[in-house]
This record gives structure tokens, sequence and C-alpha cells, in this order.
């Protein structure tokens, strides 16, 4: 049994302030337990989710935005890296919460519901041809192969167009190689550093960005599961970032990243949304 003996009334008030800091710590650390955990899943997209200075950190505006959103609605972010045909499996079964940057279709549609968008960033679909050889309207796409990345959504027209003739593969690795050997004629593209980057890796540059080029703006949002538990998280992280873009956080944190330089030029950011 534990025996207190006061004799001075400093060391009441010492025992006073042992015992608030102990239930302080206490509370803190069940306020800490008690946030609920939800699994986003990375993928490499520079400069918005790029991976961070020390093993298994990440950064970007797409990074940090989830986060800060996440923290105050009462919950915390969990991050696994994994590739984007994974990503999206493992959505439509509820295993993960949140995709972040999730193109809006009405396929995805049925097995995610979108939370956002945080801005609208100018995304023209471009394609990359064998030197020498170019298209300059849609139509001629249509005499092609085209190689396109497995799971991810151009537009209509490039994914359910039953005229075309599609390769895909997993990742932009992949389409790299097959390009370079010949296996189809035309690249869609729709992250040009991380194309450009593939090709580099193999010392491919036998390629060129074709005069044709679809028009594109990409509405950034964040696919919540539909089959995932904590179905309550899809209105309160809505609500945390609109209070976010009206008080200017998210043009913000676009703004004050390094890794961001054209930030105003290549993203609508929600004040000038605000203003349409």
């Amino acid at each position: 049994m534990l025996k207190l003996s006061i004799h001075h009334g400093g060391d009441v008030m010492k025992l006073r302030w042992i015992i608030w800091l102990t239930l302080l710590g206490w509370s803190w650390q069940l306020s800490a337990d008690e946030l609920v955990v939800l699994k986003a899943d990375f993928r490499p997209r520079p400069p918005e989710m790029r991976y961070g200075n020390t093993p298994q950190s990440f950064a970007g505006p797409l990074v940090v935005i989830l986060e800060r959103a996440c923290e105050r609605a009462g919950c915390k972010i969990e991050w696994q890296d994994k590739p984007f045909p994974r990503s999206m499996r493992d959505l439509s079964l509820g295993r993960i919460h949140i995709v972040p940057r999730l193109i809006f279709n009405q396929q995805r549609r049925e097995i995610a519901q979108y939370i956002g968008p945080i801005a609208i960033k100018a995304k023209p679909i471009m394609f990359i041809g064998h030197l020498g050889k170019d298209i300059m309207h849609e139509e001629q796409l249509l005499e092609q192969r085209i190689g396109v990345k497995l799971g991810t959504y151009y537009s209509d027209f490039i994914n359910y167009d039953n005229r075309l003739t599609r390769v895909a593969a997993a990742d932009d690795a992949n389409l790299a190689k097959m390009f370079a050997a010949g296996r189809f004629d035309y690249l869609a593209v729709l992250d040009k550093r991380s194309a450009e980057a593939a090709f580099k890796e193999i010392g491919f540059s036998d390629y060129h960005y074709t005069s044709f080029a679809f028009p594109n703006r990409m509405p950034i949002y964040y696919g919540f599961s539909k089959a995932a538990d904590h179905q309550e998280f899809v209105g309160k992280l809505q609500y945390q970032l609109e209070m976010m873009i009206t008080q200017g956080e998210i043009e913000a944190i676009y703004q004050q990243d390094n890794e961001y330089p054209t930030a105003k030029t290549s993203v609508i950011l929600p004040a000038d949304m605000l203003g349409n």
C-alpha cells in the first residue's frame, strides 16, 4: 500500500501538481488512442505526392493537406506505398479508406465517394510517338496501337471507345520498355514527368510528343472507399477541406512547397475556383 505523509503546505501543492500532470498525461494518451486510423495509399506523383527525405516518409501538398484535415476531423492517416492497380483493388474491397488524387469517372464512383475537389489541375492528355511519326487529330488514333497504363482513367474516348487498339501495362517502367521495343505506336501520357523518368531509366530517347493532345482539366479529389468502415469521415473530411479552402490554407500549402514552383500556373487553386 502506498502511504503519503504530508507535513507542509508546499508539499500539498507539489502533490496536487503531480496528480494534475499525471491525469493530463493520461488524458493526452487516451485522446491519441481514441483517434480513428484511416489507411491511405501513396503512389509517387511528384511533386504533389513524393517520397520524403527519410525512409518510409512521404511529402507533397496532397500528403500535407490530407494529414492536416484528418487530424482536425479526429483521425490519423496510416500511409501504405502501393502500386495503383493494387490500390484500386483494395479500395473496391474496403481494405483501405483513401486514395489521393483519384480521377473522377462513373465507373469509379461505384466503389468510391469523392472528397473535394481541393483544386483543378490543367492536365492535358499527351501522346508520345516514335521519331518521324506524328498525329494531328483524334481520328488518327483509331489506326494505331495505343499504350495505356492499367487501371488509369484518361478519358471516355481512350478508355472505352471500342474502335481503339490498346496495349496495357502495369506502370510507366513497363510501358517505356514496351514502347522502346515497338510493341505499340503511341503512348498516352497523363504524368509527363513520370513517363520521361521511365524512359531515362532505360536510356531511351528516340521519342517525341505528338502535335495532337487532348485539352483536359482534372479536379483533384480524394477517393474514399464505399466498402470501408468509418464512413462518417467522408462528411467530416469534406467539411475540413472546405474550411481549408475558404481560409486560403490549401493555396498556402501549395505555394509554400519548395518542390512545387509552378503551382500558380499548373493548378487552379481554391481561391480561383471559388471565384468561378
